[in-house]
């Protein structure tokens, strides 16, 4: 074990010690004495892991689950633990031993482990099943509260915690009591209603003694002799639960703890986010640029239209999925021509690409030899050339407008061949209008200097796009986002539009044949029929935006900027705050996620902080937790 492991095996040991002693003094309602934990399987489907230790070896930041499970035990007064073991059982004897942090280790070998399931392995531990006991399969992480939960019942009891589709595995559904009437196999989902409201069960149940008499050990026997010994030990509970209408096993709902079944990698990749701090949460995020979704964090960072696609385009996208998988996508001109179905443009003066930064990178590395972009904007461009190749031009530190005559002398004198504006800017969310940035493009143009504008934003703004005028301006070129302003991030879509049939041919040749997958591909022949409900979405976006600045600017300790766009630059009133400390605060104790500017090219930096508007329900909460850290 190298020193790394070493020092955070110590400090999973000592915080399990130290939730242990929050319970010394406050023993369960209705104890336990013995638990049994289900340890015998390999693990089929994280193999790569478990090639040389047993599944429930497996660490989670530093420790194994099956120490995780024994500490948590043992801070809920119980002295025994059964261990049904199988799979190089002896390396969880050699880790485990004989006493564990209090509690006598007993184990059982479950000899068949390799061609039974779970009920055999409980079956195996019959000898044991004679009193009170929790029972628990050691691949689940939980906090010990929730065992504290499961014990306030007097009778037996299933931790559960609503479904969502991320989960896997056994189902419940329960009455008005919280008596559990149904458990649900996946194979059984189907056939089920979608409105139903559904528990998934954490794979930790208490259960009494007079429950285990009379149901599940006599259930037990009559099912192995029956050779259903392959099968799950939920059968025997759900023939139980559906023949007795009286029954009294309760669904203890524990969603307020934190727990998580490890069947896979992506399991144990959220287990290790989950059960880590606050603060290394925020930490990792800043290094996943994407896929917050699965965090269950609030994204006021990062920028997109709340309120498209609408549910029914979703719904096309569902029905044909089996095709776009499974085929290839069309290729460049393609989609241009259906790109120019939306923007009514001439599809010769279009590029696709897999989002506006595939372009950025291509722009930076082969065809940028000196630019010029206002400062800050989105650091894409700035991060795409080498320092020498870049003038950065400082926007009014107090306003943050650009002065069109003093950029364009600075693009001039610098010898550039090029010069960036982001429309509405990205931090600024402010817009400078058409007709100014038509006046610069026709004075650069006999300076032969091309004028990108990226308008990634603009359809949430208050002005209109620049798309319409390239004819006229062939030094000119647009740059959208539709990842943005459509709401569909994931599947990356962007495009540059151009008269210069030369500057788009070698764009397109600088791209893969199949730049942009199916999936985006599909939305470009199915948004056409949605124009409606998209302007409706961008019309939304720009009323919560514009109720977000208002409470911004309602709130003390910050000064917001009138945004164009949908996010707010807002400035800490305090000379010595840090939008760096603001935003990981927001994120400890709010669990909501901002952009801080403490990387942008601009005076103060740290000073800054850039808001995503979300919906007004969401925008509403924040303002709240704002105003509490600040």
């Amino acid at each position: 074990m190298n020193d790394k492991n070493k020092t955070n095996n110590q400090l999973g040991k000592i915080n399990s010690k130290i939730e242990q002693l929050k319970y010394v003094d406050d023993p369960p309602s209705n104890p336990v004495r013995r638990a049994i934990i289900l340890a015998a399987g390999k693990g089929n489907r994280i193999q790569h892991l478990t090639v040389d230790i047993p599944k429930c070896l497996i660490e989670v930041n530093g420790q194994s689950l099956i120490e995780r499970t024994l500490h948590g035990l043992s801070s809920q007064h119980v002295s025994e633990a059964v261990i049904v073991v199988g799979y190089k059982s002896s390396l969880i004897r050699d880790r485990v031993g004989l006493s564990f942090d209090g509690i006598k280790i007993t184990y059982v070998d479950a000899c068949d482990y390799e061609t039974t399931n779970n009920i055999r392995s409980l079956w195996d531990a019959r000898d044991y099943l004679t009193e009170d006991l929790i029972l628990i399969e050691a691949d689940v992480i939980f906090d010990s509260n929730l065992i504290t939960d499961l014990l306030r019942e007097k009778g037996s009891s299933a931790a559960v915690s609503p479904n969502h589709k991320s989960l896997s595995g056994t189902l419940i559904n329960c009455d008005d009591q919280f008596r559990i009437t149904k458990f649900i196999m996946n194979e059984d989902l189907d056939r089920l209603s979608k409105g139903i409201d559904l528990f998934k069960t954490v794979n930790l149940y208490l259960f009494r003694k007079t429950l285990l008499q009379e149901q599940i050990v006599p259930r037990l026997d009559q099912a192995i002799r029956a050779g259903r010994e392959n099968e799950y030990y939920e059968i025997i509970l759900s023939d139980f639960v559906e023949e007795d209408s009286k029954n009294e096993l309760i669904a203890v709902d524990v969603s307020k703890n934190r727990w998580y079944e490890i069947d896979d990698q992506r399991d144990l990749d959220a287990a290790e986010f989950l059960f880590s701090t606050r603060n290394q949460q925020f930490d990792r995020i800043q290094e996943l640029h994407g896929a917050y979704w699965r965090y269950g964090f609030i994204d006021h960072s990062y920028l997109y239209n709340m309120y498209f696609p609408p549910a029914e385009m979703l719904e096309v996208f569902e029905q044909n999925l089996p095709e776009i998988v499974s085929n290839y996508p069309v290729a460049q001109p393609e989609l241009a021509r259906l790109v120019a179905n939306w923007t009514l443009a001439n599809p010769d003066y279009l590029a696709v690409a897999n989002g506006a930064s595939e372009l950025i990178k291509i722009l930076g590395n082969q065809l940028f030899r000196r630019i010029i972009i206002p400062t800050p904007s989105f650091n894409e461009y700035e991060e795409v050339v080498q320092p020498e190749k870049i003038d950065r031009f400082p926007l009014d530190p107090d306003t943050f407008s650009l002065d069109i005559d003093g950029f364009a002398n600075a693009a001039i004198q610098w010898g550039a061949d090029t010069a960036v504006i982001v429309n509405p800017n990205n931090p600024t969310s402010i817009s400078v209008k058409p007709q100014e940035l038509i006046k610069l493009a026709e004075r650069l143009r006999s300076e032969r200097c091309r004028l990108i504008v990226d308008e990634s934003f603009i359809e949430f703004s208050s002005q209109g796009s620049l798309e319409h005028l390239v004819d006229d301006h062939q030094n000119l070129a647009v740059i959208k986002s539709m990842s943005k302003v459509f709401g569909i991030a994931g599947l990356r879509l962007g495009y540059i539009i151009s008269s210069d049939r030369e500057f788009i041919n070698a764009i397109r040749g600088s791209l893969p044949i199949w730049n942009v997958n199916g999936m985006a591909e599909e939305f470009l022949h199915a948004v056409g029929r949605y124009r409606t409900e998209f302007i409706e979405s961008c019309n939304q976006t720009r009323l919560d935006f514009t109720t977000l600045y208002e409470d911004l600017m309602s709130t003390d300790g910050i000064e917001p900027i009138e945004p164009d766009a949908n996010f707010v630059l807002c400035k800490l009133s305090d000379p010595n705050a840090s939008g760096v400390e603001i935003a990981r605060k927001l994120y400890v104790e709010h669990n909501i996620l901002i952009k801080d500017c403490a990387k942008k090219s601009m005076p103060e930096a740290d000073r800054y902080l850039r808001i995503a508007s979300r919906t007004q329900e969401e925008n509403k909460k924040l303002i709240d937790a704002l105003t509490l850290v600040l």
